[in-house]
């Protein structure tokens, strides 16, 4: 009996390990995707909210900056909405949520 929960126990951990390190995201990273199959998506660039990565073409994302209009002053990226908003509206979001 003690054997077989030891077993679960270690089948668990591995699980658990292996799904992690196959996680696409990393909070520590930039969110610079690959885009392999994702041809004109947008994603959240972690490290600066005016910016997003465009995947215009497959193989390598390039960056976009948010527009700054002078009447309504400059904006940050939105990832739920994955539109350029107004900072009155902007939220931070976890880069991994």
């Amino acid at each position: 009996m003690k054997a077989a929960l030891v077993f679960l126990l270690l089948a668990l951990t591995l699980v658990v390990a292996v799904s992690y390190a196959a996680s696409d995201c990393n909070p520590d990273g930039n969110g610079k995707p690959d885009c392999t199959g994702n041809v004109g998506k947008k994603f959240r660039n972690f490290w600066d909210p005016t910016r997003y990565w465009l995947c215009a073409t497959a193989g390598e994302p390039s960056v976009v900056l948010c527009e700054n209009e002078e009447e309504k002053g400059p904006k940050g990226y939105d990832p739920v909405t994955q539109t350029c908003v107004d900072w009155a509206l902007w939220q931070w979001y976890a880069p991994c949520a």
